[in-house]
């Protein structure tokens, strides 16, 4: 699943995690990329993330993203957006304070390289 902007990654994420495609999930992050937790945890690795990732998708979560603001320079850009998602059986969760770094790659793609979803903790 390709996302040639910054700006397509998130819708390209979203539809590849309600449609169950891990795979193509998965091609939107970079090889060592992260994922910070609420509570500054973080998992790193595609290999890791893809665990993240199919959790979501077997817990049969939906996810939908909005981005709010996008500053690029050069091969890196920040994207903060709000985040909603569901799962069966639990609370909705949704939030405005998500962050994200992306960097473009020698292929010249596009790819997640930092995710802090529910944003960064306070220390």
């Amino acid at each position: 699943m390709a996302a040639g902007t910054p700006e397509q990654i998130s819708a390209a994420f979203a539809a590849a995690i309600n449609s169950g495609d891990i795979e193509g999930a998965l091609s939107l992050w970079s090889e060592d990329a992260a994922i910070v937790g609420p509570d500054g945890a973080m998992v790193s690795g595609r290999e890791a993330i893809s665990g993240v990732l199919q959790a979501l998708i077997g817990n049969g979560a939906s996810v939908h993203i909005e981005v709010t603001g996008l500053y690029s320079a050069g091969d890196a850009a920040l994207a903060t957006g709000k985040l909603r998602m569901s799962v069966p059986g639990q609370e909705p969760y949704e939030g405005d304070t998500s962050i994200v770094l992306y960097t473009r790659g020698a292929d010249g793609r596009w790819r997640v390289a930092i995710d802090a979803p529910w944003g960064l903790p306070v220390t």
